[in-house]
């Protein structure tokens, strides 16, 4: 929803092949449910109060 841009919790789909009439940034080979995957794990990490870790704790399963 487009409303959602204003308060910053969009999430936008992206794509290993954007069209050529622009710059786009895709995902960079990481699985398509990459940044799902990464604001899941933050949530968890805010709700239970946790430090944020140095590293990601997680890891892509790369698909073909």
């Amino acid at each position: 929803m487009f409303d959602e841009v204003d308060e910053g919790t969009a999430i936008f789909k992206v794509t290993d092949t954007p069209p050529t009439q622009g710059h786009f940034v895709g995902h960079e080979g990481m699985p398509s449910d990459w940044y799902l995957r990464l604001v899941g794990e933050g949530a968890k990490l805010l709700k239970q109060k946790l430090p944020v870790p140095t590293e990601i704790p997680i890891t892509p399963e790369r698909r073909p």
